[in-house]
């Protein structure tokens, strides 16, 4: 695990996005990280956003790392995370 990249417990429900974000900080850099509901469904089921995320936040962090170290950004500098 990269040792570099830490992940702050800042998640939030975006409503009009309809994606959990999250914060990540990469060698003190700030990250936004962001997850869809779609994307939490297909991976760990139906249920409440941020209750799902919580409950598999390791998981989701791990996806938010490789995403992070695949340098996947959007042009927003945004992480989202996908299968």
């Amino acid at each position: 695990m990269n040792q570099a990249i830490q992940f702050i417990e800042d998640e939030y429900f975006d409503s009009e996005r309809q994606a959990v974000f999250f914060s990540a900080l990469d060698n003190g850099r700030k990250l936004t990280c962001a997850i869809s509901i779609a994307e939490l469904s297909g991976h760990f089921g139906e249920g409440e956003p941020l209750a799902l995320f919580d409950q598999n936040r390791w998981d989701i962090e791990e996806m938010a790392e490789k995403a992070i170290t695949s340098e996947l950004d959007d042009s927003d500098g945004d992480y989202w995370l996908s299968k």
